[in-house]
C-alpha cells in the first residue's frame, strides 16, 4: 500500500497538488488519482505566459483528463518585492507598491476561497526522504499523513529510480526539460534562463519583459565561476 492509498484508507477523499511537471508532481498524481481521490493540481508559475511551461500542463491535463490551476509562485513575490533582475524604474514602481511574503499554502487556500471550492483541507506533498541528508531528517520525523497540519506526503519513500520506473510503467511521457535541463524547468538561475534562451528564445524575451535584466545573470554566473576557478588554484 502506498501512502496515497493509506491516505485514502483514512477517509481523505480530496487534495490538493502542487504540481511542477516534474517527475516527482507526476507519479504523486497518477498515484492520488489512482487511490481514488478527487485532486486539484496546482502549477506555481515564476514567470506568466511561458509558451514551453503551457505546452507542458497542456500535455498532462490531456494526459490526466483534469485541468491545472496556474497561480504564481512564492518565488515570483520575493523577485519582485526584491527588484532582482529589474532596471531602476521599474524598482521604484516595485518599491513604491510592494506585494509583501506569502506561500504556497495560503495561495492555495486563497484560490479556494476565490473559487467557493469547499473541501480539500489537505495538501500533497511530493518531497522525498531520498532527496537530501536535511530532508530525510525532516521527513523521518512526520507523519506519512500529517492530520495536523493536513499533508500527505505521498512520494517520501520513492527513489528518482522508483520515480522514473513508476511513470515509465504507466506509460507516462516527461516533458523536454528533462533533455534539456535533467529535470523540470526550475526558475530564473543561469542553468534555467540560458537553457530557455537556447531552445524557447521567444519564451525568453517574455522573460525579459517581466525581467529587463535578466542577461546579468549570465554574467554573474561567469563571475562565481572564475572566483571559485581562482580559489581552487
Amino acid at each position: 500500500m502506498n501512502t496515497a492509498e493509506y491516505a485514502y484508507e483514512k477517509g481523505i477523499r480530496e487534495v490538493t497538488l502542487g504540481f511542477s511537471t516534474g517527475k516527482d508532481s507526476v507519479a504523486g498524481l497518477d498515484m492520488l488519482l489512482k487511490a481514488g481521490m478527487k485532486v486539484i493540481p496546482i502549477y506555481f508559475y515564476v514567470v506568466p505566459g511561458l509558451r514551453f511551461i503551457e505546452d507542458n500542463i497542456k500535455m498532462y491535463e490531456d494526459r490526466f483528463g483534469l485541468r491545472i490551476v496556474r497561480l504564481p509562485h512564492p518565488m515570483l513575490y520575493d523577485y519582485i518585492d526584491d527588484s532582482k533582475w529589474q532596471t531602476y524604474d521599474k524598482t521604484k514602481t516595485l518599491l513604491k507598491n510592494g506585494n509583501g511574503k506569502t506561500s504556497f499554502r495560503k495561495l492555495t487556500n486563497d484560490y479556494l476561497d476565490c473559487m467557493n471550492i469547499p473541501g480539500f483541507e489537505y495538501d500533497c506533498n511530493c518531497m522525498k526522504m531520498a532527496d537530501s541528508l536535511n530532508r530525510r531528517l525532516l521527513l523521518g520525523k512526520i507523519p506519512d499523513v500529517d492530520e495536523v497540519k493536513k499533508v500527505i506526503y505521498v512520494t517520501k519513500y520513492m527513489t528518482n529510480k522508483d520515480c522514473f520506473d513508476y511513470i515509465k510503467a504507466n506509460n507516462i511521457p516527461l516533458t523536454k526539460d528533462y533533455e534539456i535541463w535533467g529535470r523540470s524547468w526550475d526558475g530564473l538561475k543561469y542553468d534555467y534562463s540560458m537553457g530557455v534562451k537556447k531552445f524557447y528564445p521567444e519564451d525568453y524575451e517574455t522573460i525579459k519583459s517581466y525581467f529587463p535584466l535578466i542577461d546579468a545573470e549570465t554574467i554573474r554566473y561567469k563571475l562565481v565561476k572564475k572566483y571559485l576557478y581562482e580559489q581552487s588554484t
